[in-house]
């Protein structure tokens, strides 16, 4: 009986391992990716900082995102952030990327935003990322 529990244990811890992981751990190669895909693609309009003050910021109504502040941490999910990248965004200059980057380039610059600039952690699922869209 005393193996069965040791046993479940860590079965138990395993699967807690596989499911958690991802929450804590980037894979630093995504970061990586999407760190460059920004540099090259996102920072005329976004800046270094992903705070939006680039001339870009003077020229375009409404201007670039601004991914440090409060309320874009609050209401921008994984999710709107994926949509916004691949499709573009009506009515702004966030034009679509779905036919220039990967869907695993798409999520590698979101998660780089999202951790690095954004500071926030990040999600095993963007369906458990249920803030408002």
């Amino acid at each position: 009986m005393k193996n069965y529990h040791k046993n479940s244990f860590r079965i138990a811890l395993i699967w807690a391992f596989i499911v958690w992981t991802p929450n804590a751990l980037a894979n630093p190669a995504d970061i990586e990716t999407g760190r460059d895909i920004f540099h090259k693609h996102c920072q005329a309009c976004h800046g270094d900082k992903g705070d939006g003050k680039t001339f870009a910021a003077n020229v375009l109504n409404p201007p670039p995102k601004n991914f440090t502040a409060e309320k874009s941490k609050q209401t921008l999910t994984t999710e709107r952030m994926i949509r916004s990248v691949s499709k573009g965004r009506m009515g702004t200059a966030m034009m679509p990327w779905e036919s220039r980057l990967t869907a695993k380039e798409i999520q590698a610059v979101v998660t780089y935003i999202r951790k690095k600039l954004m500071g926030l952690k990040l999600q095993a699922n963007i369906k458990n990322d249920k803030r408002s869209k």
